[in-house]
């Protein structure tokens, strides 16, 4: 070992030892040093009152009369000393209260001493909070700070802080006008809506009157979108707004640009209307090589994406454009199948599966919708025919689906909205449905005194009711894919209670029963015997009714 090894791994001597201070002493000295440092500031003696006032103020808990009176103070330090403290984080903070808790008089006087600062704050990391309480508490405002941003929205939406100030003066604060005049700016400096628009009210109307600026418009919103895709501000709604606007009126080689920019990331834009349509647009334009990357940059999002309010129809457009049917199985109706329970009882999660087995059904898509997914069959470039993909889809999804009914019948049919579903892949899924059918048939066997029965349940019960009439139904909806032959099956599982299903929620059933051709004779002729609790509980049960009525005649 050398020297100065060994000298390295010598203890420290006493004297350095003893030179080391304790740490609760070492801690007092920094705080010392701190609060010397801060001392310097000339508004340090302010800031320190309104403090002391603000942490009393900030309390959730404190009643009325002293929240006034706190005001009345903290304001009387903090008058005309406003725009010296705003970019200090606890004074921030300090503003922010004050907006929130003050009456109207004290917020005008706060905010008009920011008059001149908003564009700045809006940069700052903590006084960009102070100008979104002054956007949300002092309406009057809005116009003023609106003209403080005039001219400036293209560096401020690539902003990392700017940003979140314009998305929430846009999406949350803003009149109908005053969205647009945000809009404006990104189709150029001197074609802002207001001031040289001719009175334009949208980029519509703004081609319309002025048809020879369309290059210019174009050109300089596709430069303002890659910087806004580029920086990542790309997930504000004011962007997806002005993507969509551009998707639509640019050529093929512009739509190329954006979806080479946007393609990995349009998980991150569904959230929003008008963000669920660009990504729906990408979709259809895009090559088959695209739509895998996309496919494959949805796959960690999906569950999250078919529950959202806007997103789910971004997947329903990704089944009509995608012509590789096994790629759509096993990497999304895969992944969405390992959630499929809680999807099936989701408002929105659900229809995935049911656009698979029931296609553009208004049952289960409002009229706008099945509008909006027919408009969007006029562009597209996939090669397949669309039956074909359709029913090729319902194939490949079908074994899955019917398991899934086989394994979880009894919480399924139980559900209001995962019945429709099962309802569904009972008539409709492409494939052997013996087992589903058999574990339907188990719990039809199950002791009627258990609460619930499958009989009697309200949901449950009408899935029963349709499969029974599924192979002589007439309407398309109604009818079975292939027969199921299903009602005898059931009869001769809960016919030794049939009097007891007559006389209650099961009435309907036992109902569907006496009029399918198969069943209907045995089921009048084993009725018969218990024709007076029918009656009498006809007072009450509409099915019960329909019995007396289906016994009494020949």
């Amino acid at each position: 070992m050398s020297e100065f090894t060994a000298k390295r791994k010598e203890a420290p001597t006493d004297a350095v030892v003893n030179n080391k201070k304790p740490k609760p002493e070492a801690r007092r000295e920094q705080r010392q040093t701190k609060m010397e440092r801060k001392a310097h500031d000339r508004n340090f003696d302010m800031i320190s009152e309104a403090k002391r006032i603000w942490e009393k103020l900030r309390r959730s808990d404190i009643k009325r009369d002293e929240q006034k009176q706190l005001m009345d103070e903290i304001m009387a330090v903090i008058t005309g000393r406003v725009q010296e403290v705003i970019f200090k984080h606890d004074a921030s903070r300090m503003i922010q209260t004050c907006l929130k808790k003050g009456n109207s008089d004290q917020r005008r006087q706060i905010a008009e001493e920011l008059k001149g600062k908003y564009l700045e704050l809006s940069k700052s990391m903590y006084g960009k909070f102070i100008v979104i309480k002054a956007l949300e508490y002092c309406h009057w405002m809005r116009d003023s700070i609106l003209a403080e941003f005039r001219g400036h929205i293209r560096k401020l939406i690539r902003h990392k802080e700017a940003s979140n100030v314009i998305e929430s003066f846009y999406s949350q604060y803003s009149t109908s006008a005053q969205r647009q005049e945000l809009l404006s700016e990104f189709y150029g400096p001197e074609m802002t809506l207001f001031n040289h628009g001719g009175g334009a009210k949208s980029l519509d109307e703004l081609l319309e009157k002025l048809p020879e600026k369309k290059d210019s418009i174009l050109k300089y919103m596709g430069e303002m979108l890659d910087g806004c895709m580029d920086k990542g501000t790309v997930v504000n709604s004011i962007v997806h707004k002005a993507l969509l606007q551009y998707l639509v009126l640019t050529d093929d080689k512009g739509r190329e640009n954006v979806l080479g920019h946007i393609k990995e990331n349009l998980q991150d834009i569904v959230h929003t209307r008008e963000g669920a349509r660009v990504a729906m647009l990408c979709l259809t334009y895009a090559t088959p090589k695209d739509r895998k990357t996309i496919i494959k940059a949805f796959k960690p999002f999906l569950s999250k994406i078919a529950c959202d309010e806007q997103g789910y129809i971004v997947l329903l457009r990704l089944l009509d454009v995608t012509d590789d049917t096994v790629l759509i199985t096993k990497a999304v109706l895969g992944e969405l199948s390992k959630n499929a329970k809680e999807l099936f009882a989701n408002k929105f999660g659900r229809r995935f599966f049911l656009y698979i087995l029931a296609g553009r059904n208004t049952r289960y898509l409002s009229p706008e919708t099945v509008q909006e997914l027919k408009a969007g069959d006029a562009i597209r470039t996939s090669k397949k025919d669309p039956q074909q993909r359709s029913l090729e889809l319902l194939k490949a999804s079908s074994p899955l689906l019917i398991k899934m009914v086989a394994d979880n019948a009894g919480t399924l049919m139980r559900e209001k909205l995962s019945s429709q579903v099962v309802h569904e892949i009972m008539l409709h899924a492409d494939g052997d449905k013996t087992a589903a059918i058999n574990s339907i048939l188990e719990l039809a066997a199950e002791p009627i005194e258990n609460e619930n029965h499958i009989i009697v349940d309200r949901f449950a019960n009408r899935i029963i009711k349709a499969m029974i009439k599924a192979d002589t139904a007439e309407e398309s909806n109604d009818k079975a894919l292939a027969p199921l032959e299903f009602a005898p099956k059931l009869l001769e599982v809960i016919q030794p209670h049939l009097g007891y299903f007559a006389t209650n929620f099961g009435s309907f059933v036992v109902v569907a029963l006496a009029e399918e051709p198969s069943t209907k004779k045995d089921v009048r002729k084993a009725l018969k015997p218990h024709k007076k609790e029918i009656e009498a509980a006809a007072e009450k049960n509409s099915g019960a009714k329909l019995l007396v009525e289906l016994l009494a005649a020949k």
